[in-house]
């Protein structure tokens, strides 16, 4: 929605609003709040025609940002209709670019990873755009809504007795997914698998809110856009055998808690969910002989074997 209005006689506008502005804002969040001035670091505005050509780039830094209360200024474009993809946290090395400067359907970002896989945290990577507007000379303030694109998981595996002991060394953690290389629309455009590793793993000891206190293991990793549409796993193999302990999919059982919560009275989609959480804490709970997945907890909700999980 774009805000325009100035009816003072020339000679009394000093004060006027002026210019073209986009207003960015991170208010898809599981918490529903504005949150861009906290975690919004820079923009960089990819300017194309209306029909999909590239016109310009538009950088902003974080002092930038943070002078004009979120707003980037367009300028010196010539009068007509426009189309505006915004990314922030494209500054590091770890995302490529392909079709910098190509037209919109050329353009794709890309997590730059090895062969043996990306064990590191990713940063803070967000997302937005603004369908054809036009633009002119006169005052307009148009609202673009961002997107995160990284996820944290924290996850816990423990022996649901707390009979068996466990050490991280001798497990391996990853997470599987096609879900590397994006385009100018946000979607998820390989089929090429990415391996994401722990950027540290650790034995633990917890309070779990049913079992008591816990020992068990404790690996972070990372991700990029998780969606419904498209598989991301996370497997537990014993290390000396490479004996698989379980193979379970992030979007089917993360988005099974996805409809109880709600926004504006409403529960949320599967993907809306997994588009404005990006934290997520999942506890393994494995028998006693630490051969089979019995139960699952997201977050605060728990999974069962018999009700739940497909094993």
């Amino acid at each position: 929605m774009a805000m325009t209005s100035c009816t003072w006689v020339k000679d009394d506008n000093e004060d006027c609003p002026y210019g073209f502005w986009l207003q960015l804002h991170y208010t898809y969040n599981i918490l529903d709040v504005e949150a861009a001035p906290r975690y919004v670091n820079d923009a960089l505005v990819y300017v194309y025609n209306a029909d999909g050509q590239f016109v310009r780039h538009i950088k902003a830094t974080h002092d930038e940002l943070a002078a004009n209360n979120y707003r980037v200024r367009v300028e010196d474009l010539p009068e007509g209709d426009y189309q505006f993809v915004v990314w922030s946290g494209l500054n590091n090395s770890l995302y490529a670019i392909t079709g910098d400067t190509q037209p919109m359907n050329d353009f794709r970002l890309s997590l730059s990873v090895t062969s043996s896989g990306y064990a590191n945290e990713l940063p803070d990577l967000y997302y937005g755009n603004l369908n054809t507007v036009h633009y002119d000379d006169s005052y307009a303030v148009h609202h673009i809504e961002l997107m995160k694109n990284t996820n944290q998981l924290a996850c816990l595996v423990v022996s649901i007795s707390d009979k068996a002991a466990m050490d991280a060394d001798d497990y391996t953690m990853k997470i599987v997914a096609a879900n590397s290389t994006m385009d100018a629309r946000n979607q998820l455009v390989t089929d090429a698998v990415t391996t994401y590793l722990p950027y540290s793993q650790s034995n633990v000891t917890f309070d779990d809110p049913d079992y008591g206190q816990l020992h068990g293991l404790q690996f972070n990793l990372m991700t990029l856009r998780l969606t419904n549409q498209r598989d991301c796993r996370v497997i537990l193999e014993k290390r000396s055998t490479g004996q698989e302990l379980f193979n379970v999919s992030i979007p089917e059982y993360i988005g099974m808690i996805g409809s109880l919560y709600t926004n504006m009275g409403q529960p949320l989609t599967v993907q809306e969910y997994l588009d404005r959480q990006d934290f997520y804490t999942v506890v393994f709970y494995l028998s006693d002989d630490l051969d089979q997945l019995i139960q699952m907890r997201v977050n605060s909700w728990r999974l069962r074997a018999n009700n739940h999980l497909k094993l």
